[in-house]
């Protein structure tokens, strides 16, 4: 039983509220399954939203609905607000799948029987009868849901007539099996209705369906689809099926899913000028920019066999029927649990085979097909390819002693696909004795040979997610079958059929096929039991009678036709309603009717996206965001998003990433963003005055379950106000005490600023939490290929790169501003040159904050050119060419996050010589040089020493310095966001104590 407990009584602190909480908690408590709790709030009370998620933290799942405002229009709206309010609750309450809704303390003018009886599918309580513990109160709860389910079948029983039903499917004489299908499920589903059969071809063959069932053109359809009470579609990856995704589109209806992957059939509707660009934009729908990054890198054809690419059809689908556990798998593997927990999975029906005993049906067939009724014959059954593993088969049958055995038969009944995989199949099958392909059989002839043989071998491999008719079709003519456990076939019964491993050698199929060749007892064996079970769960009358009660559950509970119910409900509420209070209505229906699906990762790109500066830390971001498409956390679907702050929503960033990633079509437009409980939103890009401003916004992300972290690269403007211009401690002080309140962790790039944050946290005024505030940390990457490097060279580069090279050169990589040390540097070279050192100094960073009188000495110095050379602008191709020509790099910054130069100058195995930081310490350990001190002889005598080191090839070398790749540091980041145990965490209490 799964109860929705409505606790808006507990948001709006009423005097028995504690009281109903205790009561919540304890029915959530004494839940055992298949018991649910789900506990529902509105947004009308936001100030209660956390509190009350913290109550039922491991409890019970919480979900927020939204409602219009009531003030949100005029006076005069109020009434039509309150009504539509009404209808909007109920329905999302309806989408939870509830048997019952309980709510405690409301009013029974709330009751969703009473305001909106279209919403019929759960009971509902407002008060409970008096129990003496909790325990009691489940079988009142199992009472309710009892009398509701006889209330709606009294009404179903006095309904008249079967609802009309329009079946949208290939039918014979198409060659497809979807379509041979077809032709057996109707008679039953005309048991249970009025059905309609509706198709795009010119021809039905089946004598059955022609005389009992209209046919419907497209045309037909389209003009009368409002009069159907249901609407079936049977879609495969083939271009029979190419019609139903705009039919679907436009006539929602329930979907039965033969094929996981739609791939094959969006890219055919493509290249034949059916839908232009259909393959590709549905990838994009379905996986998101990772779909389009990894085509662009393993190309059209891998990707197109790669991805599903069927989210729209799932998604405007009122149910999916699917025939197997294993596209409700793959629905979860590729988006997230929780995809298919509507979804059915129905046995796949198979029609009764000849009433003739398997032995004198044998001898009838192969009287028919001339076969020797004392020779061993092994089939395979099936369109013949590469993922039939046709060859495996053949090299296993040439291997054992069955080849040289005059009284055994190989044959593969089926037709070959186009393509090397086949031709060279059937030359091979060509030059071997008793080994024949029949080419495409009429389904006469199929069911002739699966009478004839006398064993069967189904092989699969990279299955698109389809469960397997042929091995049902076996084991039904009591065929003893040899599988492999891959796909759906595994979920057959171990003693239905002879089961190999899903990845099986040679050996083994060949030792199980000469076992039971051997073995006439293990054969009869097998056909027995082979046949029960495909009789006993797969027969056509079951598998109707499960369609039919499958199809009502849709049609009661599923969430797009509530959304469909509930618009018309809206449309015809009394009175007029403003634009305005349309609008409030309609914005409270989309975020509450949001389809399942992927969980979203919002990566903020903000500043990014208003003002690349191309500085270190949006180099940072670029690198991440490109590493997170390139393989998102499973069940994730990563939304780079922004916000010019002022408030205004976060909005989908699909124009800048349009760009970014050369999309080969037009994304749409940056619409705001939709959250659900689940999502992750990563502060990832540094815009701190955006995100204070946009407070509000976190808020409401929180409150519907929108998990919050933010990336801190560093924390100097706190711990040196000294070196940055007036006004940035107490701003970013500020951001820092924002994003701690409203975090659910904050993410550093060094166990070094992890310690920083968490000291300047405990020394400042408790913050407003009631969960502890996680810490984390990971490395930055460092493969500069990776992060979408810029391009172009300077017209002197060779030139300059030449100078470099003919004395010891030493590389400065970072904007210039006071922490950085250049002002040091610049000055102990100045004591080298004078000494008659031969070195040079590369500055490349752009001219940065307080260093005006540092720009003109370094503009105007006279070795500027020669030993000195300060270069901004630069791009990363140039920047690759210096490391490489550099001998060293210098670091002299008094305060980092992290130091990417120094992973960078590893790469390039140049020796290092830096500040003794303990950030430096933690990235460089031993592969670097260390120095003290503020003046300008303190790094002199470093450098003097160390160049002498350098001549001599004794140098602390840095090529054994470990390195994270781009890809590496975005999986550490995931790893410590998504990690179930936090170590560093800052407890309210503790901060408290401090």
């Amino acid at each position: 039983m799964r109860i929705v407990i409505d606790l808006q009584a507990c948001q709006r602190s009423t005097p028995d509220a504690a009281a109903l909480l205790h009561l919540a908690q304890q029915i959530a408590r004494s839940a055992a399954p298949p018991q649910q709790v789900v506990v529902a709030l509105s947004d009308r009370h936001p100030a209660a939203i956390m509190p009350l998620r913290h109550a039922f933290a491991g409890l019970a799942e919480v979900v927020l609905y939204e409602l219009p405002p009531p003030d949100g229009a005029t006076p005069a709206d109020a009434p039509w607000l309150a009504r539509a309010s009404e209808q909007i609750r109920a329905a999302f309450l309806a989408t939870l799948r509830a048997d019952l809704v309980f709510a405690p303390g409301l009013d029974a003018a709330l009751d969703v029987a009473a305001v909106s009886p279209l919403f019929d599918s759960y009971a509902t309580l407002t008060a409970l009868p008096a129990a003496d513990d909790v325990a009691a109160i489940w079988p009142l709860f199992e009472q309710a849901v009892a009398e509701h389910a006889a209330n709606l079948a009294a009404t179903s029983a006095v309904a008249e007539g079967k609802p009309r039903l329009a079946y949208i499917s290939p039918l014979p004489p198409e060659k497809s099996g979807i379509a041979d299908y077809s032709a057996e499920l109707l008679p039953q589903l005309a048991r249970h209705y009025q059905v309609d059969v509706v198709i795009a071809q010119q021809d039905v063959s089946d004598a059955w369906i022609k005389a009992e069932l209209p046919l419907r053109d497209l045309a037909y359809f389209e003009a009368h689809a409002g009069d159907y009470d249901r609407v079936l579609y049977h879609f495969g990856n083939s271009p029979m099926h190419q019609h139903m995704f705009g039919l679907l589109e436009r006539h929602p209806g329930i979907v039965v899913l033969h094929d996981f992957y739609l791939g094959n059939l969006l890219d055919h509707m493509h290249h034949s000028g059916h839908s232009a660009d259909a393959g590709v934009q549905a990838l994009f729908e379905s996986h998101g920019y990772s779909g389009l990054r990894d085509r662009a890198a393993i190309g059209h054809h891998d990707a197109v066999w790669k991805y599903p690419s069927n989210r729209a059809v799932l998604d405007q689908a009122d149910g999916v029927i699917v025939h197997s556990e294993l596209p409700k798998r793959l629905a979860a593997d590729w988006y997230g649990p929780g995809m298919a927990a509507q979804w059915r999975a129905l046995p796949l029906l198979r029609g009764l085979a000849s009433g003739l005993p398997r032995a004198q049906a044998r001898l009838a067939a192969r009287q028919r097909l001339g076969l020797d009724p004392s020779r061993f014959v092994v089939c395979a059954f099936g369109l013949l390819g590469p993922t039939k593993l046709n060859a495996e088969l053949l090299n296993a049958w040439q291997a054992s002693e069955l080849a040289a055995d005059k009284q055994c038969q190989l044959v593969f009944v089926g037709a070959t696909i186009p393509g090397a995989y086949c031709r060279e199949l059937s030359s091979a099958v060509s030059a071997q004795r008793r080994v024949s392909i029949t080419g495409f059989v009429s389904h006469e002839d199929y069911q002739t040979w699966l009478a004839a043989c006398d064993v069967a071998v189904q092989l699969r491999t990279d299955t698109r997610g389809e469960t397997s008719a042929a091995v049902l079709d076996c084991l039904l003519h009591g065929v003893p079958t040899v599988a492999n456990a891959h796909g759906s076939t595994a979920e057959l019964p171990p003693e239905v059929l002879s089961l190999l491993p899903d990845r099986f050698s040679r050996e083994e199929l060949g030792e199980a096929l000469l076992r039971l060749r051997a073995n006439p007892t293990l054969r009869d064996s097998l056909s027995a039991a082979g046949a029960a079970y495909v009789r006993e769960q797969h027969a056509p009358g079951r598998v109707g009678d499960l369609y039919h009660d499958t199809i009502e559950y849709f049609a009661r509970h599923s969430a797009p036709r509530h959304y469909r119910r509930l618009l018309a409900a809206l449309g015809a509420l009394d009175g007029a309603a403003s634009d305005t209070a349309l609008r409030l209505a309609a914005q409270a229906v989309g975020a509450n009717h949001l389809p399942p699906g992927p969980r979203q990762l919002f990566v903020d790109i903000s500043a990014m996206v208003q003002t690349d500066l191309k500085t270190g830390i949006q180099r940072v971001v670029r690198s991440i965001l490109m590493a997170l498409i390139g393989k998102p956390p499973a069940g994730y679907r990563i939304e780079p998003v922004y916000s010019p702050g002022r408030g205004e929503p976060y909005r989908y960033a699909r124009a800048y990433m349009q760009d970014m990633l050369q999309a080969p079509f037009d994304i749409a437009d940056d619409a705001p963003i939709d959250t659900r409980a689940g999502d992750l939103f990563l502060g990832l890009d540094l815009m701190m005055h955006g995100t204070q401003q946009n407070r509000a916004q976190f808020e409401r992300m929180r409150a519907r379950g929108v998990q919050i972290y933010f990336v801190v690269y560093d924390i100097l403007p706190v711990l040196r106000p000294d070196v940055f211009p007036f006004g940035a401690e107490p701003d970013f002080a500020a951001w820092l005490d924002t994003i701690a309140e409203l975090s659910d962790g904050l993410m550093c790039i060094s166990r070094s600023v992890a310690d920083e944050l968490r000291g300047w946290l405990l020394a400042r005024p408790p913050l407003p939490r009631q969960t502890p505030l996680r810490l984390g940390y990971f490395h930055l990457g460092a493969d500069i290929d990776a992060s979408a490097p810029s391009t172009g060279l300077p017209p002197d580069a060779d030139q300059l790169l030449a100078q470099l090279a003919s004395q010891p050169t030493l590389l400065m990589v970072g904007t210039l501003e006071p922490r950085k040390g250049h002002a040091q540097a610049l000055a102990a070279f100045d004591l080298l040159w004078r000494q008659g050192v031969q070195a040079n100094l590369v500055i490349v960073g752009k001219h940065g904050w307080m260093v005006d009188k540092l720009a003109k000495d370094l503009r105007e110095h006279p070795e500027q050119g020669k030993q000195l050379h300060w270069l901004s602008g630069l791009s990363d191709e140039m920047l690759l060419k210096l490391y490489h020509a550099a001998s060293g790099l210098l670091i002299v910054s008094e305060g980092e996050g992290f130091g990417l130069p120094l992973i960078e100058a590893a790469q390039h195995g140049l020796p290092i010589v830096a500040r003794d930081l303990p950030v430096f310490r933690e990235v460089a350990g031993e592969h670097a040089t260390y120095f003290s001190g503020l003046t300008a002889e303190d790094l002199a005598a470093t450098m003097r020493a160390w160049l002498d080191l350098l001549q001599k090839n004794k140098a602390p070398q840095s090529a054994g310095m470990p390195w994270l790749t781009w890809e590496q540091s975005a999986q550490a980041l995931l790893s410590a966001m998504l990690a179930p145990e936090w170590q560093h965490l800052i407890h309210p209490e503790e901060q408290q104590l401090s």
